[in-house]
């Protein structure tokens, strides 16, 4: 597994080669929106610059996402959705992980 630093400082994100994803943890505790991480992850794992990418809010509310990750009294809630060929799930843990599609 190798880290990669994201451009805008939002964390780290893991390639797990095997697997086939990318992974970053969102840290709550800092001041990087939730989709921040999200759309960087997507692109360290498509190779884009974020930039250039379809806006976030074009595929689904960001503080829909960030509201429904900080109501949870736990770690149990998963979301899934596509994004720029992407299949990728949110955790209210905070992580993120992204699988291009093939």
């Amino acid at each position: 597994m190798s880290l990669r630093s994201n451009a805008d400082d939002v964390g780290q994100v893991d390639y797990d080669e095997a697997a086939a994803t990318e992974r970053s943890m969102h840290d709550w505790d800092r001041p990087a929106r939730l989709s921040l991480t999200i759309v960087q992850t997507v692109a360290t794992a498509t190779g884009t610059d974020h930039e250039s990418m379809e806006p976030l809010y074009s595929v689904l509310d960001p503080d829909a996402i960030c509201d429904l990750m900080n109501s949870a009294s736990d770690d149990s809630v998963r979301l899934s959705f596509t994004y720029e060929g992407c299949s990728v799930t949110v955790q209210s843990s905070g992580e993120i992980t992204v699988t291009a599609d093939t």
